[in-house]
């Protein structure tokens, strides 16, 4: 009886192992690559061009920015001829240029010494006196250039004896002007400066 089990349980597991012999093999499932990572496109948009509208000033007292006032009053000059200035367009002998076309001439310096000023006008430009103002400054025999926005300038360098630094700027619609005396290369960089602060305070 037991032997009979035996041969049973042996032919079971042969037939088993040739069942397993003829199952197909499994074949092994492919992967499928990674797909490589694609950059997110932002699209960029650029702001729009903004116009800067030229004010003319009513005073001196708004052609500068605070801090440059505070710098100039730490240098002992302060605001004596112009309008809104200690003694207004009395301090002038006769009219600026500037005045002539319309503007304001503001001087800062020390009251009753005279080493050292400065001389900042704003006048309006338009069609009916651009080609006179420009005639002015080229006779002046000063040094012509454009900056890259299209504005005209007209400057000298001058030297710390008697030719001051002169920069002018000139645009469709305005007329900014820096002199200050004495001159040389240092003045002239800050008579440059100065017109670039002038021009913030009267473009917005």
């Amino acid at each position: 009886m037991i032997a009979q089990r035996l041969l049973a349980g042996t032919a079971a597991l042969v037939l088993i192992g040739g069942l397993s012999a003829c199952a197909p093999e499994t074949e092994p499932v492919a992967e499928e690559p990674t797909p490589e990572p694609t950059p997110t496109v932002v699209e960029t948009i650029e702001p729009e061009p903004v116009d800067l509208a030229f004010t003319m000033p009513v005073d001196c007292t708004t052609i500068l920015p605070a801090a440059r006032v505070e710098a100039l009053a730490a240098q002992n000059l302060e605001l004596l001829g112009g309008p809104g200035s200690v003694y207004g367009d009395d301090y002038f002998f006769d009219p600026t240029p500037e005045q002539l076309a319309g503007g304001i001439s503001c001087v800062y310096a020390q009251d009753g010494v005279d080493l050292s000023s400065l001389l900042i006008s704003v006048a309006p430009v338009s069609p009916a006196n651009r080609a006179r103002i420009i005639d002015d400054l080229t006779a002046q025999s000063l040094n012509e250039a454009t900056t890259a926005e299209g504005a005209l300038t007209y400057g000298q360098q001058g030297d710390e004896s008697l030719a001051p630094a002169i920069y002018n700027v000139v645009t469709q619609e305005s007329w900014i002007s820096v002199i200050s005396s004495p001159g040389g290369p240092a003045f002239y960089e800050e008579a440059v400066v100065l017109a670039g602060e002038v021009a913030a305070q009267v473009y917005n």
